[in-house]
């Protein structure tokens, strides 16, 4: 049986897609706590892949289709994990604009073209890594954020801008590059030692830059 490229990236970004989400919502089950982590951003990639699967059916394009509806689990059971466990609940409106926005954009496409949809659709990780990003910059306590699920986003970005490039989509190569930029971004947070975070953002009074977990490391 001959398998084309497109065919074996589709497959391998679909695997990556499920496995890269599965580490936040693990190491929320077993911590005590969602200490750094944005609730508002897991309710944007909730309501992301449940954009991009009904993309993905419009399109007629399995490889968009099951990588986007096999993080919802993931996905979403973090986020309800993270706010039982006291996550970071700054910018809850955004989930509320953002699935209005994307709506309303669906909606639009025989008047304004598709054009519009599929730059937000593309542009939909920013809502997810922007707001993780500040809030893990901005806390002193970053040790329920699962640093192997940024890295394994990494990567998962690569093989959706390759099949993005095989199967001209132009959202996944949008998708590729702002999903591998905020990755990065958090994982330099995660490797910024405590004492020198305290250094660079101003901590609220009461808190001990020193005071961290032992898996602030990358090894998450």
């Amino acid at each position: 049986m001959n398998i084309s490229l497109a065919t074996a990236v589709g497959l391998a970004a679909t695997l990556l897609a499920f496995a890269y989400t599965v580490p936040q919502m693990r190491k929320l089950v077993h911590a005590g706590t969602a200490a750094g982590v944005s609730v508002a951003a897991l309710a944007n990639s909730t309501i992301s892949g449940t954009a991009w699967t009904a993309y993905g059916v419009a399109e007629r394009e399995i490889w968009v289709i099951l990588p986007a509806l096999l993080t919802l689990p993931g996905t979403a059971g973090a986020m309800v994990l993270a706010w039982s466990r006291g996550g970071n609940r700054d910018r809850m409106w955004l989930p509320v604009v953002w699935a209005s926005s994307i709506a309303a954009l669906a909606a639009l496409v025989p008047v304004l073209g598709s054009r519009p949809f599929i730059v937000a659709l593309g542009c939909s990780i920013t809502l997810m890594v922007v707001p993780a990003a500040i809030t893990a910059w901005r806390s002193a306590d970053v040790s329920a954020i699962a640093a192997s699920a940024w890295a394994m986003l990494i990567v998962d970005a690569a093989l959706a801008g390759a099949y993005g490039l095989l199967a001209d989509i132009d959202a996944n190569l949008i998708y590729a590059l702002v999903a591998t930029s905020g990755a990065a971004l958090i994982l330099a947070r995660l490797a910024v030692p405590p004492h020198l975070h305290a250094r660079l953002v101003r901590l609220p009074e009461g808190i001990d830059p020193d005071v961290a977990r032992d898996d602030l490391s990358l090894a998450a």
